[in-house]
């Protein structure tokens, strides 16, 4: 068979053969590469690579603690927590009802004919339509209950003007919670016990409607409750500066160290709002309230919400703090500022305080207007607020108050004298009805005087003119040192803690007065740009008046001191068994013993005889001195009252300030208006500590 001629084989050539070697080598290398690198992932890169899947496909959910409480010295809770049930909606649940609603919404949009048709409006809309109807049916239940127990036929009745906001949808929330927390249930009704964001219902009317919810709702359904814990203050305005308030936060702290098999840092977070001190002991220690956030670990879907919980760690309850405070004799503190009212019945501002002198810790501290924390728990209302701010509710007057201490400034100006020797105890001065200083009489409170005075009796009757004498031979920097070695320039409740601080100072209660304390002297007015110090200067800082500015604690402080023969004690409002009663910066006061005693005798006589004689207590002899001062209110001259003094007067234990802010028809006095206040806060104090005392004996060894 011959071959056809068109047919030809050629050799293969050198550069042929070349390029089939590189087209291999080529394909080679490649499948190469990738075998490697599914080997690379596969063998090396694997753990790797499922910790990223496992972070996108997975979420951290942290739910805040319950916060500690607060005691009182003897155990006796001031603040608590009770349970708190919410009505919530799972929004990953209703997504199907959603888009039910949007779609006949956009069928009717269509119908219309619209020119444009905005989905997203729809969408929304759709959202708010079905939520509102839950609602809804929620609020006819809470309705049903009301109408049931109480007779009421709505909670609008109870909370006109907040009730109705409470039964709408609130867009901004929604739009907010879509946006940051759509994962987490949408809160619909904050708390079945108090539906209107003003009033309470008792407790067991919460109980009832909690009762009622369950009956009314299927378990398995979207709308569901949720139980956590709220701060609640048992009774109400009692020690609120001290105690304070707290406000809603979302800053809670991670606590997800425990999580291993997941890169926790690059996890998405989302957080249930939590609450945070915002005033009094509640912003100072909210380090050892707050506790320990729980979290919860989930699977979610492909549209962001939570599918599967896979791990969780409860929440760790904050710690308690103990404070010094008796809730007896705050009580009675309050009661007895609550009987200072102005011609038109309203509350006299005032403040008192009563301390341990010992120790300094603060047995009760009260401040007058003030507000109710319960109110402020959950939400602050704008009415509710102002009404606070126009009443001055917010200021502790006790700690931030500045005023002029008046007459019991007298004590200081006795002993700057006594102590630079240009008077002693049992000297005589003629206390006429007026001293001249320059070209200008300075009055005597009495208009005919008071004769021939001594120390002893000067402050029984609180005797100007003595002082004026006293004050100017003592001269301006004299007096001005003996304020400051008594703590007047000092800021307090200020406190050093190795264990909660790390040895930072802290401040045991928020915005105490500091910076405005003003102990003036010839420096002081130069600077203030008011002149040079003169004769007449001096003469008002010696009775407490002119610029000398300083709070309620620290006149009670100035008592304490003198009762305990030292120039200063250090204040606190935390209970503390360990605490040794040294106070820093304290040393002798500086006086002979016939000196001392005639300063203490002369505040005993001032309250069985003197200007205080009308807070008398029969049984219980204690030292006093009142004072009051002049100060102006809307721009026009009011009095302040005052007293301070410490008890008993033989072997003193407490001591004590009371300031009552006068109107303007200037009808208040030291003993007249200080004084009762006084009395009814030591009369509450004395069978208390007479019992503790016997207790104490009946423990004691035999």
């Amino acid at each position: 068979m011959k071959e056809s001629s068109d047919m030809h084989v050629l050799p293969s050539t050198p550069v042929d053969r070349l390029r089939l070697y590189g087209v291999f080598f080529f394909f080679f290398a490649g499948f190469l590469y990738v075998v490697g690198g599914l080997a690379y992932r596969q063998l090396i890169q694997s753990n790797d690579l499922k910790e990223q899947s496992d972070t996108q496909s997975r979420r951290v959910v942290l739910r805040p603690p319950a916060r500690g409480r607060i005691y009182d010295r003897n155990g006796f809770p001031l603040v608590d927590n009770r349970a708190r049930w919410s009505v919530k909606a799972d929004l990953a649940a209703l997504q199907k009802d959603f888009r039910t609603e949007y779609l006949r919404l956009l069928a009717a949009e269509k119908a219309r004919e619209a020119v444009s048709i905005d989905r997203e409006k729809l969408m929304e809309d759709a959202r708010v339509r079905v939520l509102q109807g839950w609602l809804n049916k929620v609020w006819f239940v809470i309705d049903e209950t009301n109408r049931n127990t109480r007779g009421l036929e709505s909670v609008a009745k109870l909370t006109p003007v907040t009730a109705p906001a409470e039964r709408q949808i609130n867009i901004d929330e929604l739009r907010k919670h879509l946006r940051e927390r759509r994962a987490l249930p949408f809160t619909l009704v904050n708390d079945l016990a108090f539906p209107g964001t003003g009033q309470a219902l008792t407790a067991d009317d919460g109980t009832k409607s909690v009762a009622r919810f369950i009956e009314q709702f299927p378990v398995e359904g979207p709308i569901r409750l949720d139980q956590d814990n709220v701060r609640t203050y048992p009774y109400g305005a009692m020690a609120a500066h001290v105690l304070g308030y707290v406000k809603d936060t979302d800053t809670l702290p991670d606590n997800v160290d425990d999580i291993s098999e997941v890169r926790v840092e690059s996890m998405q977070k989302l957080r249930y709002t939590g609450k945070t001190g915002a005033a009094g002991v509640e912003l100072s220690y909210n380090h050892i309230l707050s506790g320990r956030s729980g979290w919860e670990l989930w699977s979610k879907t492909s549209s962001g919400y939570n599918q599967t919980r896979l791990k969780y760690s409860e929440p760790e309850q904050g710690g308690n703090v103990m404070l010094s405070l008796d809730y007896r004799i705050q009580q009675a503190t309050e009661r007895a500022l609550g009987r200072l009212t102005d011609p038109q019945g309203d509350l006299l501002p005032a403040a008192a305080v009563m301390i341990d002198i010992h120790t300094g810790e603060i047995l009760s501290l009260a401040s007058q207007p003030s507000f109710d924390p319960n109110r402020l728990a959950y939400r602050v209302s704008s009415r509710y607020y102002d009404e606070i701010e126009k009443s001055g509710g917010w200021l502790n007057r006790t700690t931030q108050g500045l005023y002029p201490p008046g007459s019991t400034f007298k004590v200081i100006t006795a002993t700057a004298g006594m102590r630079k020797k240009v008077v002693d105890w049992d000297d005589i001065l003629d206390c006429g009805p007026f001293f001249r200083v320059g070209n200008r009489d300075y009055p005597e409170h009495e208009p005919v005087g008071y004769g021939e005075v001594n120390l002893d009796k000067m402050l029984a009757v609180s005797c100007n003119v003595w002082n004026y004498q006293v004050g100017l031979r003592t001269g301006i920097e004299a007096l001005a040192a003996e304020s400051r070695r008594f703590g007047l320039d000092a800021p307090l409740l200020q406190t050093v803690s190795d264990m909660e601080t790390g040895g930072q100072p802290m401040t045991e209660l928020p915005y105490a007065a500091s910076r405005g304390l003003v102990v003036p002297d010839r420096a002081y007015k130069l600077r203030i740009g008011a002149g040079a110090w003169n004769d007449g200067d001096t003469a008002n800082l010696s009775i407490g008046q002119g610029y000398l500015l300083t709070t309620p604690l620290h006149m009670a402080c100035v008592a304490a001191s003198i009762a305990r023969g030292e120039t200063r004690t250090i204040p606190s409002i935390i209970h503390s068994r360990e605490r040794t009663g040294r106070h820093v910066g304290a040393e002798p006061i500086g006086l002979n013993a016939d000196q001392l005693d005639a300063l203490r005798g002369g505040m005993l006589r001032c309250v069985e005889e003197g200007t205080a004689r009308v807070a008398r207590i029969p049984g219980l002899p204690y030292a006093g001195k009142t004072g009051t001062s002049e100060y102006f209110k809307k721009r026009e001259k009011a009095h302040l009252a005052w007293m301070i003094g410490y008890a008993p007067a033989d072997n003193p234990v407490v001591a004590f300030a009371v300031l009552v802010e006068g109107q303007t028809d200037t009808n208040t006095w030291g003993g007249k208006t200080a004084g009762p206040v006084a009395k009814e806060m030591l009369e509450t104090w004395w069978p208390i500590a007479v019992k503790a005392n016997q207790d104490e004996n009946s423990k004691a060894p035999r």
